[in-house]
């Protein structure tokens, strides 16, 4: 995250557990490719990696459009006031989300660059150790009915919560050495009022998400899966 020419602005939030003090220039990927530990996170829309800070392992990841409009501003955003940024927003949902007890990545720091009418952003949570996305746990092995419908329960409680995640795929479900799920990646995500509609939307996005998964490269995964994770969710 790099700034340009004219003079900028550079906002950061950060939890004070004993890390180092944060600069902008730690949520700038190009700074850390020459440290120890470095290493590219596969998924998502690239910009994610694994480093360092002190002795905490965190991912770095740094904000970037998706469809059409990236080809011309793949990482810049309209500034409309801190708290509005990308990653701002992101923190709040993950701090309420740790709060009510969901399985989610724990915020380690935020920042948000100013530059004119424009800022870009990155966001740095704390590594899940021993996990894998969903999809690679399913291209290596199944997983039981029993764990399909803790999944179910997951998103099903994340929901309670009014959290709408905006892109639950399976690779933003993670999947660790006991089967336990995190959900990853809430950029995007907001928070509603009440009950509807919306909350089917994120099981269409996953189902989907399985089944072209499934097409490229076959999974350990059925509709008798997915039904054992809707039973959960409708629990």
């Amino acid at each position: 995250m790099e700034a340009d020419a004219k003079p900028a602005n550079c906002y950061i939030q950060q939890r004070q557990d004993n890390l180092p003090q944060l600069e902008c220039k730690h949520f700038d990927l190009k700074y850390w490719e020459d440290k120890p530990g470095f290493q590219v996170v596969e998924g998502g829309r690239g910009g994610s990696v694994s480093i360092y800070i002190g002795e905490t392992r965190v991912i770095l990841r740094h904000y970037y459009r998706g469809g059409m409009v990236k080809k011309l501003i793949s990482d810049q955003y309209l500034w409309t006031g801190k708290t509005r940024t990308r990653p701002w927003q992101e923190w709040m949902i993950l701090v309420s989300a740790r709060a009510a007890g969901l399985p989610v990545p724990e915020p380690v720091g935020a920042c948000a660059l100013k530059t004119g009418l424009i800022y870009r952003a990155a966001i740095m949570t704390r590594f899940l150790d021993d996990t894998q996305t969903l999809a690679a746990r399913l291209a290596d092995s199944s997983l039981d009915a029993n764990s399909w419908h803790r999944l179910g329960l997951v998103i099903k409680k994340m929901q309670s919560q009014g959290i709408k995640h905006a892109d639950l795929n399976a690779s933003n479900i993670l999947v660790d050495n006991e089967d336990q799920f995190y959900i990853i990646d809430f950029d995007k995500a907001r928070v509603v009022d009440r009950p509807g509609d919306w909350q089917w939307q994120p099981l269409y996005r996953l189902q989907r998400s399985l089944e072209k998964f499934n097409r490229g490269h076959p999974l350990s995964y059925d509709t008798d899966d997915w039904q054992a994770l809707m039973d959960g969710y409708q629990t």
